[in-house]
């Protein structure tokens, strides 16, 4: 025992016990202290046990992820096909990346993503579970081959047991379900043809939104929302709100519930809109499972709203008539529209659902149809109008296009061909959409490139790292940073080589320049462009689920925009800072900033 330090020094003899913690563990003999040395806690036998323990336990991060990255880095640098993805080094055993992405999502995708760096693949470790996420267009690119392979609905069963309280008896035939979502069955189903939820609630989104019920949807959805606009009595005299976004969501929020499923549901209850609002930021929250303790509002919101659609539908049950049908074909004033009437049909037919299940799913449309694109609308306003001179120039592209407002059908079609409005409605999705679109294999593995990913591996690709990528996307040599709105990003101008939504390479730069420059000289001034984008641009999701919606919500987020800049002033009271981006919907769509943004309106002169 010679060798040990004279306790005199405290912080001595507390490093070298550091230093030499596996002897702790060994079977020593007591320590005879004198008497001018007191014993101390440090000195006795338990203390040391203790702090070996303390020791022990602190390397364990340390060894676990000395560990993992030394795995990764040999993973990632072999050049064999057909393996599995390198996991990204953790520190906690078998929690591994979990804990980080439950608390912060955004900030652990985001440090996987430049962790990654070039290789643009990895997987994560969830517990038992393994998630992978994939970015950069050459990996993007094979996915949309498997049309019929990727797919299940079993991911939407997770929202819709958080989010709108549907039994798990009407859940477990969402599970059920292995039909996949193209009119013909895959070959090894036994689902039965009424029990086809995925199919047909697909199918009727897709009538609803991009075929026959589109125009008939986006005219009811303009002509209510200028009657609202109208009803809040804005004159030239200016008025002040603390918050432009929470000042523009009713009335458009309101306006598409109705044209969705008709006026009963704010006329049985006024504070509907008001409250189905309050409900939207709370999605992380319950998605998570946080229990009613800690979101006691989220609950109350979610019984109230769930209460009122059941309420909705007693109704038209009971007071429907064939006749109450416009002449359209489309709406009446008990469902509101075809697409609601026949899912009241289709899906009252499914085994094991009944009318609060209905309900259930109903409220899961109105949800879906209104969390995002109402918020892209609204930051379209608020970029035109910071900027002065971009204000300008779309109020001189309206001008010249005769724009008279929104309720007419060769309006918005003209509208739709506005060069200028067009790039200002991209850039905003560019730059504010934040989701990762879920694919899930239940059938086979999938190959992408030298990767391999098992069946029923969990794959995400996250828009961020796809719209920020700047090895595809022009930023003009660092002029216009992919973090900042740039409103010309997708327009090519006929002399100006260095324009339009492509980073060139040296190679392709004289080919797709001449070509599009060309296209652009022909439309006499800027030629809006999205082909070639499909890999990196991707607001509305990839492959077979890509977002039916995209084509309303490419209607209503233009024909908004134009409505406001051409009729009404503006002022953005906040600065640059304000507009940063919140963690309330990170994952779920159009992204809201994390502070209010105060303005002032007045209507035009």
């Amino acid at each position: 025992m010679d060798s040990i330090p004279s306790h005199s020094n405290g912080s001595k003899c507390f490093s070298w016990e550091l230093s030499h913690v596996p002897l702790l563990f060994q079977d020593v003999s007591p320590i005879v202290m004198s008497s001018s040395h007191p014993r101390g806690i440090l000195d006795s036998h338990p203390a040391h046990i203790f702090l070996g323990i303390v020791g022990l336990l602190a390397l364990i991060p340390f060894v676990v992820y000395t560990t993992t990255w030394t795995s990764f880095t040999l993973h990632q640098l072999s050049r064999k096909d057909g393996r599995s993805p390198p996991i990204v080094p953790y520190t906690l055993p078998f929690i591994g990346s979990a804990l980080s992405f439950v608390l912060n999502p955004a900030r652990c995708l985001s440090a996987a993503a430049e962790f990654t760096g070039p290789l643009a693949v990895c997987g994560l470790k969830m517990l038992n579970h393994r998630v992978y996420l994939l970015h950069g267009p050459n990996n993007i690119a094979p996915l949309w081959k498997y049309k019929r392979t990727i797919t299940t609905p079993k991911v939407q069963t997770l929202v819709i047991r958080s989010l709108f309280e549907m039994s798990d008896k009407a859940i477990d035939m969402y599970t059920r379900d292995n039909s996949g979502i193209l009119p013909k069955p895959e070959p090894d189903s036994t689902v039965a043809p009424h029990n086809r939820i995925d199919y047909l609630t697909h199918q009727g989104f897709h009538k609803l939104l991009a075929g026959e019920g589109l125009a008939g949807l986006y005219k009811r959805w303009s002509a209510s929302f200028m009657l609202r606009l109208t009803s809040m009595g804005l004159s030239n005299a200016w008025i002040d709100t603390a918050d432009i976004v929470d000042f523009w969501m009713p009335p458009l929020t309101a306006a598409l519930n109705e044209a969705l499923a008709g006026p009963i549901l704010e006329r049985r209850n006024q504070n509907f809109t008001r409250e189905f609002l309050d409900y939207l930021p709370y999605v992380n929250g319950l998605m998570r499972g946080l229990p009613n303790v800690l979101l006691p509002k989220a609950y109350a919101l979610r019984a109230s709203l769930l209460r009122d659609v059941k309420e909705w539908q007693a109704i038209a049950r009971a007071k429907f008539n064939e006749h109450d049908v416009d002449e359209d074909g489309d709406s009446d004033p008990w469902w509101g529209s075809k697409c609601i009437r026949e899912r009241q049909r289709f899906l009252g037919n499914v085994d094991n659902w009944d009318h609060d299940s209905v309900a259930s799913s109903d409220f899961g449309l109105l949800w879906g149809a209104n969390i995002n694109v109402h918020t892209a609308a609204i930051w379209t306003i608020i970029e035109v109008f910071r900027d002065k001179d971009l204000l300008s120039r779309v109020r001189a592209e309206l001008d010249a296009a005769g724009f008279a407002g929104i309720t007419m059908d060769h309006d918005i079609d003209r509208l739709l061909r506005l060069p200028l409005l067009q790039s200002v409605y991209a850039e905003v999705l560019r730059l504010r959409v934040e989701t990762q679109a879920v694919f899930w294999s239940e059938r086979e593995e999938i190959s992408i490139n030298q990767w391999r990913f098992p069946k029923r591996s969990v794959l995400l690709v996250p828009t961020g790292p796809a719209h920020r990528d700047e090895g595809f996307w022009n930023t003009r040599d660092g002029e216009r940073p992919l973090s900042k709105f740039w409103a010309d990003r997708f327009l090519v101008y006929a002399n100006d080589p260095r324009s339009g939504p492509r980073k060139k390479t040296a190679v392709e730069n004289d080919e797709v320049t001449a070509c599009e420059s060309k296209s652009a000289a022909a439309t006499d001034g800027p030629k809006f462009v999205s082909s070639g984008l499909s890999n990196s641009f991707i607001p509305y999701g990839i492959g077979e689920r890509v977002c039916p919606g995209q084509f309303f919500a490419r209607r209503e987020i233009i024909a908004f925009c134009a409505q406001i800049v051409a009729a009404f002033d503006i002022d953005i009271l906040s600065a640059e800072e304000d507009f940063r981006i919140g963690p309330a919907l990170y994952g779920w769509g159009t992204q809201r900033a994390l502070h209010k943004i105060p303005a002032r309106i007045r209507r035009r002169e």
